[in-house]
């Protein structure tokens, strides 16, 4: 080969690898899209329920954790709630209320508040992890419970970050979950 063909395959090769990469930010950016939108219906839902609740089929079970705010040693006034808002999944298999739709979680420590939500998909996959507790505020956007991206603020998080965060969103996420279906079994 010539230097004119090494330069023109060169062109190539980078004019078809930044429309690869072009064609995966685009798939993602349609993923992230998908997400917003499931998360925007999701709270549309439960803002109606909260207004109309006797005739929603969205379910709110909710657990305060030190509800008459007890002093904590060393932490002062301490309170969390867990807010597991749900709805009807398969009703061939169950005919009452059990698919996860949002996990909203608000911790009250003196004059900090910290704010946590998961969103789930109707397959009951973590497809959203958001966390107030410093700023900037963390997003997690995941699919089939991978993270596809992470932002600390307006800032793409780290790799070694996104994969030590979405192991740890994962477990909790895990541990809400098997909270949630106890308070179901009555």
């Amino acid at each position: 080969m010539n230097n004119l063909q090494l330069k023109l395959s060169g062109g190539l090769f980078l004019i078809l690898l930044s429309g690869i990469f072009f064609d995966l930010t685009a798939q993602t950016d349609k993923r992230i899209e998908h997400i917003r939108k499931l998360y925007r219906e999701t709270n549309e839902k439960i803002a109606e329920a909260n207004e109309n609740g006797e005739y929603s089929s969205v379910y709110l079970t909710e657990m305060v954790v030190n509800k008459n705010n007890g002093s904590y040693p060393a932490v002062g006034i301490f309170q969390t709630t867990y807010r597991f808002y749900y709805t009807y999944g398969d009703r061939e298999k169950n005919p009452y209320p059990n698919r996860l739709l949002k996990i909203g979680i608000e911790t009250k420590r003196s004059a900090n508040i910290e704010k946590y939500e998961f969103l789930f998909n109707e397959k009951e996959q973590l497809v959203f992890y958001f966390e107030a507790e410093n700023t900037p505020e963390k997003r997690i956007y995941f699919e089939n419970e991978l993270a596809i991206k992470a932002m600390l603020g307006d800032k793409n998080l780290e790799k070694n970050e996104v994969v030590k965060t979405s192991k740890s969103v994962l477990a909790e996420k895990r541990k809400l979950s098997l909270i949630f279906q106890s308070s179901l079994d009555y």
